[in-house]
């Protein structure tokens, strides 16, 4: 078996950001926006292959409510990033709660409002190191396709949400309490081929029509009928 070396890649830095956020997820996109806009030379860096996080690339169905039910209490960014979508929309216009998310038309929102507030994005990238002195980060090191390249600014923002950037540079994560819990996660998923009649007018959901294929699995299974009551409380709020 022949013996292959293995020599150390020479890590390039750049040092021309002043702020660094990692992290493309709801967050960081506002934070790289509120950034660019103030005129700070602002490098954005995600793991993936598209801006947005959960919302995007986890399948989220919708916003969660952007009012109190009387006005809108989600200013800023957040309301711009949502109104965006609604604009060629005639009857999203005036919609604040559980609006519907196009994700493939969300991820291009998000891009667009990042690089035209003069940000730079990269995408594939996956925070690797972090190199601190006397508490202070001094350079990051993340891995691409291309390998690994060293970026240095004055403000670094963790926008991970796990925290990889602040533990990595030695934060601790503060422990679960006797009886707090993480919160659970929710898996989405796309369907085709439905017909969106038939569901908005009630015919094939199990309450209302006795020959759906999971109708007589009422009375073993409380958590189906949680949760069609579930969806017809979102439906009416």
């Amino acid at each position: 078996m022949k013996n292959y070396s293995i020599k150390p890649q020479e890590i390039k830095l750049n040092d021309e950001y002043e702020v660094i956020i990692i992290g493309g997820g709801p967050a960081g996109c506002a934070a790289a926006i509120a950034s660019g806009r103030k005129g700070a030379k602002t490098l954005l860096i995600e793991a993936t292959t598209a801006l947005g996080g959960m919302g995007t690339m986890g399948l989220i169905p919708g916003w969660c409510p952007f009012t109190d039910r009387e006005k809108v209490i989600h200013k800023g960014i957040a309301e711009e990033i949502l109104n965006e979508p609604k604009k060629d929309v005639a009857h999203m216009k005036d919609k604040y709660d559980w609006v519907d998310i196009d994700h493939e038309y969300l991820k291009r929102v998000y891009y667009k409002m990042v690089t035209d507030a003069g940000c730079d994005v990269i995408f594939g990238a996956t925070l690797c190191m972090v190199d601190v002195e006397e508490d202070e980060i001094k350079a990051i090191v993340v891995n691409t396709k291309s390998g690994l390249f060293a970026y240095k600014g004055k403000v670094y923002i963790d926008c991970t949400g796990d925290g990889d950037l602040a533990t990595k540079a030695g934060a601790e994560l503060l422990p679960l309490k006797e009886g707090e819990e993480t919160q659970p996660a929710t898996h989405c998923f796309k369907m085709s081929n439905v017909d969106d009649y038939g569901y908005t007018n009630n015919r094939f959901l199990p309450r209302v029509n006795p020959e759906s294929p999971i109708h007589k699995m009422f009375d073993k299974y409380d958590l189906l009928i949680n949760i069609c009551a579930l969806q017809k409380q979102v439906r009416e709020w």
